[in-house]
């Protein structure tokens, strides 16, 4: 990895950026398979991904991240859909993301967590008194937006009201003269708000070659119009983007793992969760063959320089057990499996790969990529 991407990733490491996992798990799930037998190795982000497998009642789950924080927010979300009741705290605490009492609601499931866990929520519980989904470096970048535009959830429904093209055009009208300041613009392709974004400066390369985008003002804005052209009811992502919360009215406006049928399965779920504070490859390097059976990146890929995505694959392919599934998302048109020669073992599973592509609500990422991995040469 260049200085400059080394730099970025100790920086975010050590930063709260995300409170939700800014990729559409419900479209994961369809296509996973994760089930009873299923032992899982996945990047948590911000855990709304692997808090949802709890209620697939996977048989292991290593959950894998380098900052510390996003990784003390996955152990709490798994956590609470296996242990906290009754259903009503549960969501309140991480649906409206505000209880009365945030400290004794912690302590509730604080010893079924990691010691380090359990620390880090004593000293940070008070997040939770008021709307979690302010807080975070994204959060924080999101509000000032919405501040300065004057964006709520009346302004959502709203869009939703509209057509397409009518939606397109307010997105154009209303924020895009707001990233054309100066003072936006510059900030807008600043290291920090690329750390706010997740995006490294390898990813930012490859984002902007693939959406022709000039600058990150440019591609800020084709995801908005992206995103604008999605079912604005149920667009979680557009909710805390434009609202800074869910929109509560609705069951299937909020990640999977918060929906009350999701958290009967989940509770007292059997899952034996492993947490790693550290790199990826330090996880995969320690363990022996064939230990997982699904593979969830992120979009961790696409931080890599070739070598690295290289070793990756080689790692994956070593731990995997037969007919694993490998799921990353990533923002380029060109696929890594296939520009490194690795197709004769990660079989695309290509109608799941487009179907989830369509269907993604984030709409952050240009593909989304489901493997199935064989042994046989």
């Amino acid at each position: 990895m260049r200085l400059r991407d080394i730099l970025f990733q100790s920086t975010f490491s050590k930063i709260f950026v995300y409170n939700i996992l800014f990729e559409d798990s419900e479209v994961d799930e369809r296509f996973l398979g994760v089930d009873e037998d299923s032992n899982v190795l996945s990047i948590t982000g911000a855990g709304c991904g692997v808090a949802g497998m709890v209620s697939r009642r996977a048989r292991s789950l290593d959950a894998v991240d380098i900052n510390q924080h996003h990784l003390a927010l996955a152990a709490l979300k798994i956590t609470a859909a296996q242990r906290l009741t009754p259903y009503k705290t549960f969501y309140d605490l991480l649906g409206h993301g505000a209880v009365q009492d945030p400290y004794e609601v912690v302590k509730q499931i604080a010893h079924y967590m990691p010691h380090w866990v359990q620390r880090y929520w004593k000293r940070h519980h008070e997040r939770f008194s008021s709307n979690f989904y302010e807080k975070g470096l994204t959060a924080e970048s999101l509000k000032i937006l919405r501040n300065i535009v004057g964006l709520d959830a009346d302004y959502l429904r709203s869009l939703a009201a509209k057509t397409n093209e009518q939606r397109i055009a307010s997105i154009n009208e209303v924020i895009g003269p707001v990233f054309e300041r100066p003072l936006i613009k510059a900030a807008t392709s600043s290291p920090i708000q690329l750390i706010s974004l997740g995006v490294n400066y390898e990813q930012k390369e490859r984002m902007l070659e693939a959406e022709g985008a000039q600058n990150m003002v440019d591609f800020i804005m084709h995801h908005l119009r992206r995103i604008v052209v999605t079912d604005l009811d149920t667009n979680w992502f557009a909710w805390l983007n434009v609202a800074g919360h869910y929109n509560h009215e609705r069951e299937d406006a909020v990640p999977p793992y918060l929906r009350k049928s999701r958290w009967e399965r989940s509770i007292h779920a059997p899952t034996r969760v492993r947490y790693h504070h550290r790199n990826l490859f330090s996880v995969m390097g320690e363990a022996p063959r064939k230990t997982w059976t699904h593979y969830t990146l992120c979009d961790m890929p696409d931080w890599l320089p070739p070598e690295l995505q290289r070793q990756l694959l080689e790692e994956i392919l070593r731990t995997s057990k037969d007919g694993a599934v490998m799921l990353y998302r990533t923002v380029e048109d060109d696929c890594l499996v296939d520009r490194l020669g690795f197709h004769g073992h990660f079989k695309r599973m290509d109608n799941e790969s487009k179907i989830a592509t369509d269907l993604d609500r984030s709409r952050q990422y240009r593909h989304v990529h489901f493997y199935r991995i064989s042994h046989a040469s």
